[in-house]
């Protein structure tokens, strides 16, 4: 009877943590610096999505930039909270063709053997580690029937594993061996008799972070969506032209922004010019923009950066066009 009412109770919350959207973050304890939580919070969030792959990528430069477009809200409560918003972070992936995620991470039966004894409980850094990327595990009892089955200093045994495994109902677990050099760990499927995933356990502070961060972008991987490809920016029906510019301002129109992306991109590219201070988008219309550049020095060596540019190309009268940018 309690052996069933503790195995009800795990499944429980295991089904509660997994129902948390992988759009919140929970920085506990969270930085000083509220500027300093909102980037790592929005590191981890893009981590999560897409499995790394956003990591150094003009998308992260883009989410730091105009946080108030991809953060919903901070609630209060313990440490740093924030909620991003999925559609907004979504047309952002799009755009860059990134492949993302946001499908609940399933439940992971964690058997784990530190220094060949059993371990039936999640530490303070295991717990901190599924929490970052949302992911729900499971510990087992390790009562009397598992250590007749299974040795906690001799774990790796796929067979023995599966029959243990069983009575949880978990679809995926994960077995680890952990001594001071560091150890290893593999991950089952209860479908497929060799293991999904394997790899060496470091021996740093990090460790479980590295292997939920590994997990994660196998479930991305497993899980992968893509949104239907948006449809290229048309012709604008009334052209844009450049405004007559006040001083310490300089305005340019550029064609050829296709995808939003390219918008972006270009952008990205305007402010880092020597002797632009700040450049944004003020109107755009198909496949055209008007960006607007704050320019406290020489408008010519600007206007001289700007046909220097990679993938802009002069086509008159501060007006460009944009035709990609070759490598990243």
């Amino acid at each position: 009877m309690l052996k069933n009412l503790l195995l009800t109770t795990t499944l429980l919350f295991s089904a509660l943590v997994s129902a948390q959207s992988v759009l919140e973050v929970n920085l506990n304890p969270a930085p000083y610096s509220r500027d300093e939580a909102r980037a790592q919070a929005v590191s981890l969030v893009l981590d999560r999505l897409t499995g790394g792959r956003a990591q150094d990528s003009w998308v992260q430069d883009e989410v730091q930039r105009e946080l108030s477009r991809y953060l919903q809200s901070e609630p209060s409560g313990s440490g740093y909270n924030a909620v991003f918003n999925g559609d907004e972070l979504l047309a952002l992936l799009q755009g860059a063709e990134l492949p993302f995620s946001l499908a609940p991470r399933p439940g992971v039966l964690v058997w784990f053997s530190k220094s060949g004894r059993a371990r039936s409980e999640a530490s303070r850094a295991w717990r901190q580690a599924a929490a970052a990327y949302q992911q729900p595990l499971l510990w087992p009892l390790w009562d009397l029937e598992e250590h007749m089955t299974l040795d906690p200093r001799a774990l790796f045994k796929p067979q023995l594993l599966r029959e243990a495994s069983r009575r949880y109902g978990a679809d995926y677990w994960l077995v680890v061996e952990q001594d001071k050099e560091g150890g290893r760990w593999q991950l089952f499927g209860s479908s497929q008799d060799q293991a999904l995933l394997q790899g060496q356990l470091d021996s740093g502070t990090d460790a479980v972070t590295a292997l939920m961060a590994r997990l994660n972008r196998y479930w991305v991987g497993q899980q992968e969506q893509r949104l239907a490809p948006r449809p290229d920016n048309a012709a604008p029906e009334q052209a844009l032209f450049a405004e007559t510019d006040s001083p310490g301002v300089l305005t340019i129109v550029v064609s050829g922004l296709r995808q939003f992306s390219d918008s972006v991109r270009v952008e990205q590219q305007l402010r880092r010019l020597d002797g632009v201070e700040q450049a944004y988008v003020t109107e755009s219309a198909g496949y055209q923009a008007r960006y607007r550049l704050l320019v406290p020095g020489s408008r010519a060596v600007v206007l001289q950066a700007l046909t220097e540019m990679t993938g802009l190309a002069v086509t008159g009268e501060r007006e460009f066009s944009w035709s990609g940018m070759t490598s990243e």
